[in-house]
């Protein structure tokens, strides 16, 4: 019962992550408002797509232990897609600032 409970404790900052990251597509990765750059994310690797774009990966959340990929048009630098690796826990927003 108390496993069920904390689950249902993480979906709503679940969830906002997941509308936040969705709110990132269309934007550059490098503006100031970008979610990589706002909270100062460290680039964890990239990799060009075989559809020309490059996958950018980002340790997020709060220590660092979910993996947010962003996918970029090289181009234009916009974000046209994102993705993520790691538990509802894991994958949360965290608060902006020196960490």
């Amino acid at each position: 019962m108390v496993l069920v409970l904390a689950g249902c404790a993480t979906a709503p900052e679940h969830e906002n992550f997941k509308q936040v990251m969705g709110a990132q597509v269309g934007k550059r990765i490098d503006d100031a408002d970008a979610y990589p750059v706002f909270y100062r994310l460290r680039e964890v690797n990239a990799k060009p797509l075989p559809n020309g774009n490059v996958e950018e990966e980002y340790a997020a959340g709060r220590q660092g232990e979910c993996r947010l990929f962003f996918e970029v048009e090289p181009l234009t630098r916009r974000i046209v897609g994102w993705s993520f690796d790691g538990s509802e826990r894991k994958c949360v927003i965290v608060p902006a600032g020196p960490q």
